[in-house]
């Protein structure tokens, strides 16, 4: 006898969209640390662990979902004793997958903003990594704190981006300024998907441009830096000839 549970969104879309999140989210990480290879500031090396490690959250939050088709083969005799294990099997993974998720997610935004906030003491560190942990120990029974407290964390990114591009004014910090303000909206949207159930998926896909925007902005910063680097070695060696 063959059962089906279908507790997913979207017939998988959301997790096809996640799945695209984890590689974006990785490529950054990677590009970053090319940066810092070149450059060798830590700054580009935090910015790295910050995504490798948004990119493991997004992991742990597809496993959750693995339960959008679960199929079990069930003698009738024994029906309600294997469902019953079935479905508190499922909760498990589920339950665990999602705690996990959040806390990679958090780690990773929370090295962002140690690093523009430039937050150097141990004290303040460890401070805001146990507020950290009871947001998530909290987002068990009420999910949107976990989102508030993201919103909190992204809206103080996107104001010193902001910045950071008023003063500058160039296409990199442009892209930066952008993609934190849509994974910004992107959780407004997460906190109000109650209202409408596409609020969800609005979510994702806007989440999902954020991070295109800021791949596309280590692509052609490392691009830069790159080119920068081979200017400098082609002038030394041409004066040495001089």
């Amino acid at each position: 006898m063959l059962l089906n549970f279908s507790i997913g969104r979207y017939y998988g879309l959301d997790s096809i969209i996640e799945v695209l999140m984890i590689l974006v989210s990785f490529v950054i990480s990677y590009y970053s640390n090319r940066v810092y290879k070149l450059v060798k500031e830590k700054n580009y090396r935090l910015f790295s662990f910050a995504f490798l490690a948004i990119g493991i959250s997004f992991i742990f939050k597809i496993l959750s979902n693995l339960t959008i088709l679960h199929r079990v083969n069930v003698q009738v005799a024994n029906f309600v004793f294997v469902v019953f294990h079935e479905f508190e099997f499922m909760e498990t993974v589920n339950f665990i997958s999602l705690i996990l998720y959040k806390s990679f997610h958090l780690i990773g935004f929370l090295i962002l903003f140690l690093l523009v906030t430039k937050t150097e003491k141990k004290e303040k560190i460890f401070l805001f990594f146990y507020l950290g942990l009871i947001t998530i120990l909290f987002s068990v029974y009420f999910d949107f704190v976990f989102h508030l407290t993201l919103i909190f964390i992204l809206a103080s990114l996107t104001f010193h981006f902001f910045e950071n591009y008023t003063q500058k004014r160039n296409l990199n910090t442009f892209l930066v300024f952008i993609a934190f303000s849509l994974i910004l909206t992107g959780h407004f949207f997460f906190i109000i998907e109650s209202i409408n159930p596409l609020f969800y998926l609005a979510a994702e896909i806007i989440t999902l441009i954020g991070f295109l925007s800021l791949l596309i902005n280590q692509i052609k910063l490392k691009n830069e830096k790159t080119n920068k680097i081979g200017s400098n070695q082609r002038y030394v060696r041409n004066t040495k000839r001089k």
